[in-house]
């Protein structure tokens, strides 16, 4: 995770208690909006395969095909990483113990079965992440601004009706609707990539 909740709540002056953080799933939601924001993942290629794997849904799991283990790319218990180029399974997730080709996730995230090997789809990419740590310090404003300041309904939104239909937009010009001093703190961070 980028942040605990526990930093959350020692770092701002949040309402929300750590519990509720992670019931109302701050921490993923940031952490998704700011690599969107940013176009940046965070990856560390030192610390990054390619390989062909298994994804069991039951055991939480995710067993490399080709006889590689983990460790031997740099990955490490607690650490998050990244899933790309899966069908069900892209996206950011921590390790909750490794042994040679099988790596588990915690009993709060989950994969999705499927099975990529050279016979019936790609290889999958994997990279641990590196959260900078005034990334970290971002996400627990954005997360206290989201608890604390974001109203149920959006501020700015408006509204026009053409007879039976009708459309809403926001003529706010900020990010997911944070303030700017907060989001131009990620500037920094922006990547460009080619698509």
């Amino acid at each position: 995770m980028i942040v605990t909740a526990t930093q959350v709540t020692v770092y701002t002056s949040i309402s929300a208690s750590a519990t509720t953080i992670i019931a109302k799933d701050y921490i993923n939601i940031v952490q998704e909006r700011i690599q969107l924001i940013t176009n940046n993942y965070f990856t560390v290629d030192a610390l990054s395969l390619e390989a062909t794997a298994l994804f069991n849904t039951t055991a939480r799991s995710i067993v490399l095909d080709s006889n590689v283990s983990w460790e031997n790319y740099g990955f490490q218990v607690n650490d998050d990483f990244l899933i790309y180029q899966s069908w069900r399974n892209d996206g950011v997730k921590t390790i909750a113990s490794l042994s040679g080709e099988t790596l588990i996730v915690p009993s709060s995230q989950s994969v999705v079965n499927e099975r990529f090997n050279n016979n019936l789809g790609p290889a999958v990419y994997f990279s641990v992440i590196k959260w900078p740590k005034d990334i970290q310090a971002i996400a627990c404003e954005m997360i206290a601004y989201d608890s604390d300041v974001r109203s149920e309904t959006s501020p700015n939104v408006r509204s026009n009706s053409f007879g039976p239909f009708s459309e809403s937009y926001s003529d706010d010009s900020n990010t997911f609707g944070y303030p700017g001093s907060i989001i131009s703190k990620l500037d920094p961070y922006k990547l460009a990539r080619l698509m």
